[in-house]
């Protein structure tokens, strides 16, 4: 028989561990709000893009889905509300993602290519073997903003492959959803697909079987993953994503952009810092006055975030190794030397006379009081540098109705009072502003070779 022992310092002998999660929904903190502001200099380099839209594949299966929803409300009869439309499309995406797990009999790690959103909730969902598999499971918490009609709806609008204010593909989709499964004349089955997902959504079915018509549900993944247009040569579909998402884009960046990103990975180049200096140095392509511009400001600022985080990490990772509680004069020394006082100083009046830096001020949230704390850095020593950081933290944390911050100031010291954040002084932290969506994007269009892609940070998972 086992004796339990009462411990005599719980506090000292307890501690949670868990695993990495294979499909993490939470973002990194960004106590200075600067990750924020370089996904806006990132928009005003690619509009067309976000950083959660980086597959090409999952582009045709919203917009075939969205399509579905369509067939299905005119076939069954279904209200024709866009609380329809979701629901429709869920259940699609849903039975998408089976799919996916079906044709890799349930495994799908940590970076696979054909990891989607959701991918826990859709691991948790499959079962080995022949028995139906339910399909109204969680696909994935906060499911309107983080699946993948939350991530690439806004996209598929300003690629006008989804109608402005809407939930319907535009006549500009049609050749896409059409060719989803297959090509036109090269399948004679492709209805059947199309019928088994219409069956799906039928409000009567709570469940999917793992075969209809002689069609299983592993055919169904292989045909539609995210890895499908690469895996299976979809050469003319991959043509049409690349139109849509890139040559026919409605603002003067983007093709741009992606055509400065494939000659820099041809080149070997993949770190976006050293893709910025390429392309305003021309080394990959000639580009317009008004882009050189815009990638002279991306860059400065990125020197700016890289300098500005890693001072917030010293100033925090300071404070934990003393215990959350040392001498404000204390933690200036040790976190701004005067090497790392230069290079944010510099950085700072570097960004503040950027051709396009204007467009930073103007930015709705964030963008202006970034410029503000620049412009005090410029002249700051050690102590002030200190203080104008904290502050600066202090007022984004109010901005997001989330306290004074993190770190409170009382009679000469500095105290820790979260205690859960991960500083990463040496880490890089400069900003991608995209370049690694672009990479990926061309790479599932075979504008890249697929090994290019190891070399892409943030495969969606």
């Amino acid at each position: 028989m086992v004796a339990l022992t009462p411990l005599q310092n719980p506090a000292q002998s307890f501690c949670w561990v868990a695993p990495v999660s294979d499909s993490s929904e939470l973002a990194s903190e960004d106590p200075l709000a600067l990750d924020y502001v370089a996904q806006q200099v990132g928009l005003l380099l690619l509009p067309a893009l976000t950083t959660r839209s980086s597959r090409a594949q999952a582009y045709a299966m919203v917009a075939y889905g969205l399509d579905l929803a369509e067939r299905a409300i005119a076939l069954y009869g279904y209200a024709a509300t866009d609380e329809t439309r979701r629901e429709l499309f869920e259940r699609w995406e849903r039975f998408w993602a089976l799919a996916t797990f079906e044709l890799k009999q349930g495994q799908l790690p940590r970076g696979d290519w054909d990891a989607m959103r959701g991918v826990r909730g859709a691991r948790s969902a499959w079962r080995p073997g022949t028995a139906p598999l339910q399909r109204d499971f969680k696909l994935i918490s906060r499911q309107q903003e983080l699946g993948n009609l939350g991530a690439y709806l806004v996209p598929l609008r300003r690629a006008g492959l989804v109608m402005d204010g809407s939930l319907r593909p535009s006549p500009a989709a049609l050749e896409i959803i059409d060719a989803f499964w297959d090509e036109l004349g090269e399948n004679k089955h492709r209805s059947r697909y199309d019928d088994y997902a219409l069956l799906v959504l039928q409000n009567e079915q709570t469940r999917i079987e793992r075969a209809n018509a002689n069609l299983t549900l592993a055919r169904v993944g292989e045909r539609s993953r995210l890895t499908s247009l690469i895996a299976r040569g979809r050469v003319a579909q991959q043509r049409r994503l690349f139109e849509a998402l890139f040559e026919r884009a409605r603002d003067p960046y983007t093709f741009a952009t992606s055509q400065l990103v494939e000659v820099a990975t041809r080149s070997e180049v993949f770190a976006p810092r050293d893709v910025l200096d390429g392309a305003i140095e021309g080394r990959f392509g000639s580009i317009s006055d008004d882009l050189r511009a815009l990638l002279v400001t991306a860059r400065r600022f990125g020197e700016v975030m890289q300098a500005l985080v890693a001072a917030f990490d010293r100033i925090y990772a300071s404070l934990d190794r003393a215990g959350w509680i040392a001498p404000r004069d204390r933690i200036a020394r040790e976190s701004f030397d005067a090497a790392a006082l230069a290079t944010l100083t510099e950085a700072c009046a570097e960004l503040l006379s950027a051709p396009r830096v204007d467009e930073i001020r103007r930015l709705p949230v964030h963008g202006a009081a970034c410029l503000r704390l620049a412009e005090d850095l410029r002249h700051a020593d050690g102590a002030s540098a200190l203080d104008l950081v904290l502050a600066h933290h202090a007022a984004v944390q109010r901005d997001r109705r989330r306290g004074e911050g993190w770190i409170r100031s009382e009679a000469g010291k500095l105290v820790l009072v979260v205690t859960s954040y991960t500083a990463r002084p040496d880490a890089p932290r400069y900003p991608s502003f995209k370049l690694d969506v672009v990479r990926t994007l061309l790479v599932d269009v075979g504008r890249l070779p697929a090994a290019a892609g190891q070399i892409v940070a943030g495969v969606e998972a």
